[in-house]
């Protein structure tokens, strides 16, 4: 009887042992599809389509994009308390021409001009054959949209499977979307 107790003792301990690693095993799988799942999500935005989110850690922001780690250390943010990074390039040229008609004899001194737009004002003179601006200011509204989209739509769109997030920049003086460069999500 004691014998028998002893090895159902064992066998109970050695069932508990293996479930316990079944369970550590089952928990570093999940991790790794996690893993897997964003690594692919990186390649598709770093490859295909700049506005789609990354999601990287702390270190890889730093090893990927060391600027952006620099440019934090400038504007005295910490890199761990940050969340999200969108960075967009906003080009603008106006082909709209403003002329002013000058008469030969005012151009001895200086001609003063100002020029106000709807996005921009531009202040100056004209010399004789230069022409100075003392002032250029533009202004514009710049609005981020971050938005979850699926990879694939079956059925019309009411399946939907492989969601990432991505995002658009909207400017109120071009009427129109701007170019997103990177759009980063840091992994805590």
């Amino acid at each position: 009887m004691l014998v028998k107790n002893r090895i159902i003792l064992i066998l109970t301990a050695v069932v508990i042992i293996c479930l316990i690693a079944l369970y550590g095993l089952f928990k570093l799988y999940q991790h790794e599809k996690e893993e897997r799942k964003r690594y692919n999500n990186n390649m598709i935005a770093l490859i295909e389509d700049k506005s789609r989110q990354q999601e990287l850690t702390i270190e890889e922001l730093k090893k990927l994009y060391p600027k952006y780690d620099s440019l934090a250390k400038v504007l005295n943010i910490k890199t761990k308390t940050i969340t999200d990074i969108i960075e967009t390039r906003y080009q603008f040229k106006d082909s709209t021409l403003v002329s002013t008609i000058l008469k030969k004899d005012s151009i001895s001194e200086k001609a003063y001009f100002t020029l106000k737009e709807k996005c921009y004002s531009f202040s100056g003179f004209i010399k004789k054959d230069s022409i100075s601006f003392t002032s250029k200011e533009f202004n514009d509204n710049l609005t981020t949209f971050l938005y979850k989209d699926w990879e694939k739509k079956y059925l019309w769109g009411l399946f939907k499977f492989k969601p990432y997030y991505t995002s658009k920049v909207y400017s109120e003086c071009m009427q129109d979307t701007i170019q997103v460069i990177n759009n980063i999500k840091i992994k805590k």
